[in-house]
């Protein structure tokens, strides 16, 4: 329900986008989170040391573009990505799923040079979910904010340009306790987003 909610409002924000200053695309991602030790063993969780979880992922994202000075654009992001999911595993084997998903709205600046120029800033409302061996399934919902920057070129058209960018983006706030369920997931999420992103401006 949560994920067609999500879905539906990404959806209205790409039909507000008008067709004149805008971008649409596709997000080819990988994530990696951190390794984390937990002392004490939790509902259905076994103690032990955690290795990362760094799933590969598919999103969609669509611009707005609300200021042009030709050789730069400043505009608005929307971002829907869909669940990525890995293993969650000690050194010798898995113990269970782990999986994120997320919607997220920001700023972002295009600076259109030989090469062009991407930063942005993203507020991310992340869905984190853990699955026990038993296939007890758990999640917890984060805001945190991203910083991201890239570098890529686009083709430019007389009607749309295609693009293509290289990006990385991180959190600027990060967990680390493993006291309870809720703060392993949040201690298990994404540190890092390496991502290639590929669309149409217009």
């Amino acid at each position: 329900m949560k994920k067609t909610l999500a879905a539906g409002l990404f959806l209205i924000g790409l039909g507000a986008v008008p067709a004149s200053a805008g971008e649409v695309g596709l997000i080819l991602d990988k994530q990696f989170g951190k390794a984390q030790a937990v002392n004490a063993a939790m509902t259905g969780m076994p103690a032990g040391n955690y290795d990362a979880v760094s799933p590969t992922g598919v999103g969609i994202r669509a611009g707005l573009t609300f200021l042009d000075l030709k050789v730069a654009e400043i505009g608005l992001a929307l971002t829907y990505h869909p669940k990525a999911e890995g293993d969650l595993k000690f050194p010798g084997g898995a113990v269970g799923k782990y999986s994120t998903e997320y919607v997220a709205i920001g700023v972002q600046a295009d600076w259109k040079f030989l090469l062009n120029l991407h930063a942005g800033l993203d507020m991310r409302s992340e869905k984190l979910t853990s699955t026990t061996p038993a296939g007890l399934r758990d999640s917890t919902t984060v805001t945190r904010p991203w910083v991201k920057a890239g570098v890529g070129f686009s083709v430019p058209t007389p009607v749309v340009s295609p693009f293509v960018r290289l990006e990385v983006a991180m959190p600027l706030s990060k967990e680390d306790k493993t006291a309870s369920p809720e703060d392993f997931r949040k201690a298990m999420a994404p540190a890092l987003q390496v991502s290639l992103y590929g669309g149409i401006r217009f």
